[in-house]
């Protein structure tokens, strides 16, 4: 990552002269900078141009006014008066970043209502009808319920809550089911389009979702990252309304969630399966390891310590992190010491790094459950053959893939944002194609939503 700009020189035009200053980072939306000691300029100045010089050319932007005036000790403020720049793009990137460029973009996508269809209109229209009838009434009764002593409040939501989670989670179950005759013909562009246009229509009620909202916003900048897996694995009522506990509670009780949680039950079964067929102790590697919550089942006793060994990889240092606490958490309960690595490493560099099996070691076994949902065929054959390089001879991989018949499917796409390359057991298999002699095979997980392709390295 490019380390963050202290300071950039820079001028600013006023009355047909430049003035050689320095920019300084301050906030998002503005600058600090400091002037020359020679010139003295009143709060309120108005500058024609900023100007920025970067090895590509000069980056030019529009008026700014001197809104807090420079000290000895400090910068001054310079602040944007016809246009609102992106001013960490600016000193980081020496990108020109103009914040209002959506404008442009508005008659574009508002004009993307003409190309959907009349029924799928009609169908979000009363969709969004019923949540809001929902929501109202849920929420009268949660206003009512906080004039109450917390403890009386507490009854009686729970109450509420186990009441209307049928009946709501059965209509939703009702809707998805329609969702699906709706668009389970869509071209990719098609569900692109009518994906996009659900979210606005209902982006209010998303929002009030803790996990919608997180897999919508994407904080770390994709799905599925450690928070929302947590989520998943922890299955529980979220949030303080009635209405937002149950639409956060219904997409992780899903199949395709459930899905998730049978990760934590065959990991461990297939990697105990590997350590009992092989003598001695067992080096592992999980790729793109998020917060390895399977490493309760993985190191069941101190003896499980002992003989197994583990390298967890990601490229997401805040999985890192919640993985580091759960090895963290697992010695605590079993009064042992882990031989946990943590490595910090993307797909890219995973097939780029030359020196991998060098750096990395090999491994007896290898798995890697959330990461193939994103790759392209291509570079999903290309990282299997890189991971196969790494096993030891008698070794194992295994490699989960939702199906192409996930029951979520249209639920991850148009309610969570949530887009993965599904497969067909065919696919899978055809990954392991050119790995030589290896014997692969494919499982179902209970869901019958995930897959597992399995690579044995001969011995």
């Amino acid at each position: 990552m490019k380390a963050p700009v202290s300071r950039l020189s820079a001028s600013l035009e006023i009355d047909g002269r430049r003035v050689e200053v320095e920019l300084f980072p301050r906030t998002h939306l503005s600058l600090g900078v400091r002037l020359p000691p020679t010139t003295s300029f009143p709060v309120g100045t108005t500058f024609s141009r900023l100007v920025v010089p970067q090895p590509g050319g000069e980056v030019t932007l529009t008026r700014t006014q001197l809104a807090v005036a420079p000290t000895a000790d400090e910068p001054g403020g310079l602040v944007f008066l016809d246009d609102v720049y992106d001013c960490d793009a600016l000193l980081n990137e020496g990108r020109a970043k103009n914040l209002l460029g959506f404008l442009s973009e508005l008659p574009l996508v508002l004009g993307l209502r003409d190309q959907i269809g009349p029924e799928f209109r009609a169908w979000v229209a009363d969709l969004n009808y019923d949540l809001t009838v929902y929501k109202k009434f849920f929420d009268q009764q949660d206003r009512l319920f906080q004039l109450e002593p917390p403890e009386v409040a507490h009854a009686a939501q729970q109450a509420l809550l186990a009441h209307a989670r049928r009946d709501f989670f059965g209509y939703l179950d009702g809707t998805l089911a329609r969702l699906s005759e709706l668009v389970h013909s869509f071209t990719p562009e098609e569900h692109e389009r009518h994906g996009y246009y659900f979210r606005q229509q209902l982006w209010p009620f998303i929002m009030g979702s803790a996990f919608m909202r997180r897999t919508n916003l994407k904080p770390r900048g994709y799905a599925g990252d450690a928070v929302m897996m947590d989520m998943i694995y922890d299955d529980a009522f979220e949030g303080e309304w009635v209405f937002n506990k149950l639409l956060h509670k219904h997409p992780i009780e899903h199949p395709g969630a459930q899905a998730v949680r049978n990760r934590r039950v065959k990991v461990p079964e297939l990697l105990h399966e590997v350590r009992v067929a092989r003598a001695g102790g067992l080096k592992v590697l999980s790729v793109a390891c998020g917060p390895a919550r399977e490493l309760d089942d993985v190191f069941r006793t101190q003896a499980d310590c002992r003989a197994v060994s583990i390298t967890l990889l990601d490229q997401d240092e805040e999985a890192l992190h919640a993985a580091q606490a759960t090895v963290k958490r697992v010695e605590a309960k079993l009064g042992a010491s882990i031989d946990a690595r943590l490595v910090n490493q993307s797909v890219r560099t995973l097939l780029r790094d030359a020196e991998l099996p060098s750096r990395l070691g090999r491994f007896g076994f290898i798995y890697t459950m959330g990461m193939f949902d994103y790759l392209t065929p291509p570079v999903a054959r290309a990282v299997l053959e890189r991971l196969y390089a790494l096993l030891e001879p008698g070794g194992v991989i295994v490699v989960g893939n939702y199906h192409v018949s996930n029951a979520s499917r249209y639920y991850m796409a148009y309610w969570l944002d949530w887009i993965l390359y599904y497969r067909t057991e065919g696919e899978m298999l055809e990954m392991a194609g050119r790995l030589g002699d290896a014997r692969a095979s494919v499982s179902f997980d209970d869901s019958r939503c995930q897959m597992f392709l399995r690579v044995e390295k001969p011995a």
